[in-house]
């Protein structure tokens, strides 16, 4: 009876470990005709090390499961037959990607090769109810696009803040109003059970989608930085998501650069965030209007100091109204030492800026280099590339869709399990 007791778990871990085979197996041939796109099975043979006998059977599960189409035959060297080509079935399913901002969230909708379908702008007056909004606007976008649900396989869910990714909680954030309480992903999980969930920190997707689609797609290790309302980054090193032991790497907006300055929301003094914001910005324009400053803001905003936006800055910079360019001088030398201070700290191959500041253009990007070159620790910042981001405002959905699709992707169980059979 022992025996046949231990030859029982023998034989089922034997086939577990097949299907963990034939599952990584598929896992594996997926991605290889995501990379390379038209590939035949031969092809596929020769570049995975795979049987031709394997590859049929897995081309032929991704086949039923519409993950990929035949494209028609491709050309030989030789002569005989044509090999038929494989590709992704761009349209078999699709990933929602969800940007949380101040006064309510963008949500949008990718394709397989994450080709953005649609976008929509939601308004929110309050968070206490966000996780039945989000719901709304996901089903309203998949009707809208007469996608069915069970085309859709991961939602992700992009907040401005620190993250507690064992409780998949918003722990706080200077951009939204929202509290330890928010149930955002919850509700988002309640309502599609099956599908995975992904909830990150939004400059965290826009590094990702900078090293994948951006300028940064020739660095392993890249920072990107988001200067808007607040400042926050997203860490890629080795190519991955840096999230620190508890999710709170990446609050660059909370260094402090001057112990003086100040006092921070969060409760610090002489932060990034609130010396080098552009709400920091506009703060020091209006005191120096209101004392009486002549400037050709006033001019643009017939005084209305509520009218004083990044752009009205930007219109001013470029008549070069000499107030306007005091200011974005020395905004761009506090964020020069906050840069200073990241580089020093992680040596990447290149700092991402983007955000609302990049509207300011070439002359306030060059005039925070000048000032690195000033501070910079030889040869540790020489070497760094510095850069606006080219993805604008598609930056932090766009490394959501992308992230969602490759986290199911890699991991062989979700393509196994996560994606409905042909009905």
């Amino acid at each position: 009876m022992e025996y046949a007791n231990d030859r029982f778990q023998r034989i089922n871990r034997q086939a577990k470990n097949l299907q963990l085979i034939k599952e990584t197996n598929l896992t594996l041939v997926f991605n290889m005709i995501y990379k390379h796109r038209s590939i035949s099975r031969a092809q596929l043979a020769k570049i995975t090390k795979l049987s031709p006998t394997t590859i049929s059977s897995q081309v032929d599960e991704l086949l039923q499961k519409r993950l990929v189409v035949e494209t028609g035959t491709g050309e030989m060297g030789t002569s005989g037959r044509k090999p038929i080509m494989i590709n992704i079935n761009e349209n078999g399913y699709y990933v929602i990607s969800i940007e949380l901002m101040e006064g309510g969230f963008n949500c949008c909708l990718y394709n397989l090769l994450c080709k953005r379908v649609d976008a929509r702008r939601f308004s929110a007056e309050s968070y206490a109810h966000m996780g039945d909004d989000l719901i709304g606007a996901a089903l309203q976008i998949l009707e809208l696009n007469q996608v069915s649900e069970d085309k859709l396989i991961g939602i992700t869910l992009a907040a401005p803040g620190l993250i507690d990714y064992e409780s998949h909680r918003i722990i706080s954030s200077t951009v939204v109003a929202v509290d330890e309480s928010n149930d955002f992903y919850d509700a988002l999980q309640r309502r599609f059970q099956d599908i995975p969930i992904f909830l990150e920190n939004e400059s965290g997707l826009s590094a990702y989608a900078e090293k994948v689609f951006g300028t940064g797609s020739d660095a392993k290790n890249l920072i990107f930085i988001d200067v808007g309302i607040g400042i926050g980054a997203g860490i890629l090193l080795n190519g991955n998501m840096f999230r620190g032991s508890f999710g709170l790497a990446g609050e660059i907006g909370h260094i402090t650069i001057d112990i003086n300055g100040p006092k921070c929301k969060c409760g610090s003094r002489g932060c990034l965030e609130i010396m080098a914001s552009i709400p920091a910005m506009i703060q020091e324009i209006v005191f120096a209007m209101m004392s009486g400053r002549e400037t050709v803001i006033s001019e643009i905003t017939q005084n209305d100091l509520n009218k004083i936006n990044i752009d009205v800055i930007r219109y001013a910079i470029s008549k070069q109204d000499a107030l306007a360019l005091e200011v974005m001088k020395e905004n761009a030398r506090k964020f020069a030492f906050g840069i200073n201070n990241v580089i020093n700290m992680f040596n990447p191959q290149a700092i991402i800026i983007g955000g609302e500041i990049a509207k300011l253009g070439p002359v306030y990007l060059e005039q925070v280099k000048q000032y690195l070159s000033d501070i910079e620790l030889k040869p540790n910042v020489s070497g760094v590339a510095i850069r606006y981001s080219r993805l604008k405002d598609d930056a932090t959905t766009l490394g959501g869709a992308r992230y969602a699709l490759d986290t199911i992707f890699h991991t062989p169980k979700m393509i196994k399990s996560e994606i409905p059979p042909e009905s």
